[in-house]
């Protein structure tokens, strides 16, 4: 060095180690590899999530992995370079543009009918509950409400690791993981991989990768590769020993596999009245199938006048299926009875004759059910050859009329109370079938005097019942419509409540006035309206599916499945189920204490045929035979879907502030917000209905009553400006009543203190 100059050597700051050049990645290496370990974890992710729908949708989800990377990688430049404000307004635009990708319609994305996407992301949610899985189902929303899961995984990840500040080291790249790792897990649970041992390696080898994979020095790579390979030989080796293929600590037995101590036994005759059902959780059984299904106790064949009772109906054979439908949808099954005594055989559909029932059986009062002849309980099991049809709508619509008049005449007819004579004297009425009802009379039999069934119809709480079978039958061209708009009309009048109160007429009371009830109320009152109508229906009891164990594990079957639903026949099939209750039912994974909503629509006050959720029955009723894992969603999926429900919400807020402050000025606007809040509260305005009658059924509220009562003549003009001071409250508590905490929150959202303040 020259004269006069001086080295001086600074040395590193405490802590940090001085960098060796050419040895550590630099900012953008780091960028590059944190991107390309996120994209990784993701692409592993949606390989995993696709499995949960049989029909392929792979570009779909790889659609939104791309997304994702997009968010993760470019919008942190944008952040730096523009600020905060601008960054987000591009993650949010991103973020929307998901939802078109998932498989919602473009159209409503481009014309911002975010509505009807948040109805129809609604009926995709309505059926999660009974999917089986992995689904190939009719249903599209079902379809999509899983890949759009799948978007809010993804998307969340991304947003975390471009938005968090990168101060948190890795508390952020964990927060982008964990989703990440949801994705590859959820399915795992539910469709059980295949080589489990070497597709927990792959995910421990991406997740290690994203998380430290940036850290990595270049002179460290080899070794770390080469320990990575060293774990995943252990990990293959000890991975088979310690799966002993049970559970080391079975908390399933302290719930429900104590059978001495806790043996539920079920009636399932049914009463309508409050339900006091002991829902613990307790495994009333398991059931070794193919594929999942109803598992069937008692089929209830007659209707006494008040409620489906077991019995057996005066009808000769039925024709049995034809040997197609035979071969395609029979299987044998395994019982095994866990904490439960019940005398049924429980079977699915119809069933043959079991194999290995303690002390042997006899036929049960309906076909294809059978009764042992000592009690089965805790350690029973049997083998049962079932057959449960599940055609679609196309071959229903296309059954035919080949419906036997006089084998089937008793699934057609129902003994009807008459005022001042004994039951015993009842009336049977036998309906005409479906396609010639139009031409032939109600049939009278049983112990009634000499008169024509209309008259003791009309004489009966169920005339009314009648006029609306009818009219629900005016406009279908074949039994499956007639059963479809029956299942539309429940959905849009009644709402789930496990506290109904206590008729003389329970199922008129359901379908006319009440409108609350469970699953006894709408398998009943969809029965007895098939009845009406000529199709010959009757009501099923037994247990939903209940959740399976690995991938072709038996299902476990808990108290908690307990549940009713309806049978109807149609020719070449036999009984087809259909299930009207709403999938908040705890039988189908909903949770009874949360009141369904349902009609979201904006349809006119009194228009004809206003209704909620439309579109197809439920997944599980009608559809194609269905192979793979078992039913059943987990929390984590309904959770990230609800967040799509918000995001929807948060896009479309300020058109409808705007569209609220025009609709809420006047009567008119007064009264459309009266009909949102009755519908979001699960009391929709039933087809036709007046004001004069709305406020009769608000009779017991003079504030409320006061309120529509002032509506009604405000709308009319017959001086009365606004409603009564404490009218609107009065109004609110009214909506909320029998509901509980969650339903006082509910209707204040429904209808707020103050007009638009939703």
């Amino acid at each position: 060095m020259s004269a006069g100059t001086q080295t001086v050597s600074v040395p590193a700051p405490m802590g940090h180690a001085a960098r060796a050049p050419g040895r550590e990645l630099s900012d953008t290496g780091r960028a590059i590899v944190r991107l390309a370990g996120f994209a990784a974890l993701g692409l592993y992710g949606i390989e995993r999530w696709s499995r949960l729908v049989a029909v392929s949708s792979t570009g779909r989800l790889l659609g939104l992995l791309g997304l994702a990377v997009a968010i993760a990688g470019g919008l942190p430049a944008l952040h730096r370079r523009l600020g905060g404000p601008p960054a987000a307004v591009a993650a949010f635009a991103l973020c929307l543009l998901a939802l078109p990708i998932a498989g919602l319609p473009w159209q409503d994305f481009v014309h911002l009918r975010l509505a009807l996407g948040a109805r129809h992301v609604g009926d995709g949610l309505a059926g999660l509950p009974t999917a089986i899985l992995p689904y190939a189902g009719t249903g599209r929303w079902v379809s999509t409400v899983i890949t759009l899961g799948a978007a809010v995984l993804l998307l969340d990840a991304a947003v975390v690791l471009a938005f968090a500040p990168a101060a948190f080291g890795d508390l952020r790249r964990g927060g982008a993981a964990l989703p990440l790792v949801a994705l590859a897990v959820v399915p795992s649970t539910l469709v059980r991989p295949q080589l489990p041992y070497l597709q927990g390696v792959l995910l421990f080898a991406l997740l290690a990768a994203f998380m430290w994979g940036e850290r990595l020095r270049r002179q460290t790579v080899a070794a770390a590769l080469t320990l990575a390979a060293v774990a995943a030989i252990g990990a293959g080796v000890l991975a088979p020993r310690l799966d002993a293929h049970h559970a080391w600590v079975d908390y399933r037995a302290w719930a429900g596999g104590v059978p001495h101590r806790r043996v539920h036994a079920f009636v399932w005759n049914q009463t309508y009245g409050p339900l006091h059902w002991p829902r613990k959780g307790h495994i009333v059984m398991t059931v070794d199938a193919h594929s999942g299904d109803y598992w069937k106790a008692e089929d209830l064949d007659v209707f006494n006048g008040t409620a489906w009772v077991a019995g057996t109906v005066s009808s000769g054979r039925l024709p049995a299926p034809d040997p197609a439908s035979l071969s395609t949808w029979s299987q044998p099954i395994k019982v095994q009875v866990g904490a439960m005594r019940t005398p049924d055989v429980i079977g699915s559909g119809f069933a043959s004759s079991p194999v290995g029932v303690p002390g042997g059986v006899i036929p049960g009062a309906s076909d294809g059910t059978w009764t042992a002849l000592r009690p089965l309980g805790p350690g029973a099991s049997y083998i049962i050859t079932t057959y449960t049809p599940h055609p679609g709508p196309a071959q229903l619509i296309a059954a035919g009329r080949d419906y036997p008049r006089y084998q089937l005449s008793g699934y057609r007819a129902m003994r009807l109370p008459q005022p001042g004579l004994p039951s015993t004297a009842d009336p049977e009425l036998e309906f005409p079938g479906f396609y010639g009802r139009r031409h032939a009379a109600i049939l009278v039999g049983g112990g009634a005097l000499n008169q024509p069934g209309a008259t003791y119809l009309a004489h009966s709480p169920y005339g009314p019942v009648y006029r609306l079978a009818q009219r629900l039958a005016a406009d279908a061209r074949t039994p499956y419509a007639f059963a479809v708009r029956i299942e539309r009309y429940l959905a849009g009048h009644d709402a789930y409540n496990e506290n109904p109160p206590v008729r003389a007429a329970p199922l008129a009371t359901f379908l006319l006035r009440d409108h609350i009830g469970y699953c006894q109320q709408f398998s009943g009152a969809m029965a007895l309206l098939l009845r009406m109508g000529g199709v010959p229906a009757r009501v099923a009891t037994g247990f939903t599916t209940g959740v399976r164990q690995g991938r072709s594990g038996p299902f476990t079957v808990t108290d908690i499945n307990a549940h009713a639903w309806v049978e109807a026949w149609f020719p070449g099939y036999g009984w087809v189920r259909f299930d009207p209750t709403p999938a908040i039912a705890p039988a189908l994974g909903g949770h009874a204490d949360l009141p369904i909503v349902k009609s979201l629509s904006g349809a006119n006050l009194g228009a004809p045929g206003a209704h909620g959720l439309a579109g197809q029955p439920l997944v599980s009723t009608v559809g194609r035979r269905r192979r793979g894992g078992a039913g059943g969603v987990p929390a984590e999926l309904v959770a990230a879907l609800i967040l799509v429900l918000a995001l929807l919400a948060a896009a479309s807020g300020r058109l409808r502030r705007r569209r609220r402050a025009a609709a809420t000025g006047g009567s008119d606007g007064r009264l459309r917000e009266l009909e949102r809040a009755l519908a979001r509260t699960g009391r929709p305005l039933g087809a036709g209905i007046t004001l004069a009658e709305l406020e009769h059924r608000f009779r017991g509220s003079p504030g409320a009553c006061g309120y529509v009562r002032a509506l009604r003549l405000e709308r009319y003009r017959t001086g009365v400006a606004e409603p009564p001071t404490g009218g609107r409250r009065a109004l609110r508590a009214e909506l909320a009543a029998g509901l509980g905490l969650r339903g006082r929150m509910r209707a204040l959202w429904a209808l707020p203190p103050r007009p638009g303040g939703r």
